[in-house]
């Protein structure tokens, strides 16, 4: 269940930020991919532990450094596809 809220919430701030791209400043927009990037991170930590228990195919991972590692990794694909698309938009 704390997986489906996470991504629930990363899926309300990702709608928000795109809805509102013109109304909100730069710096809010910055704290809502954060927040994205924190929870759709955790959500991921969350599956990935889920799935191990299920499987037993590894040792269960401990939740906060998972959590902070797909944070990071959520957080670089973010900035990956920000730059993608404003290098489309100068094109």
């Amino acid at each position: 269940m704390h997986f489906v809220i996470c991504a629930f919430i990363a899926l309300i701030c990702l709608i928000t930020a795109i809805l509102f791209t013109e109304v909100f400043p730069k710096w809010f927009k910055a704290f809502l991919t954060l927040i994205g990037a924190g929870t759709s991170g955790y959500a991921l930590a969350i599956l990935i532990r889920k799935i191990a228990i299920w499987t037993k195919a590894f040792a269960k991972p401990q939740l906060l450094p998972t959590a902070g590692i797909c944070a990071v990794v959520m957080l670089v694909l973010i900035i990956i596809v920000v730059v993608i698309i404003k290098k489309k938009k100068k094109s």
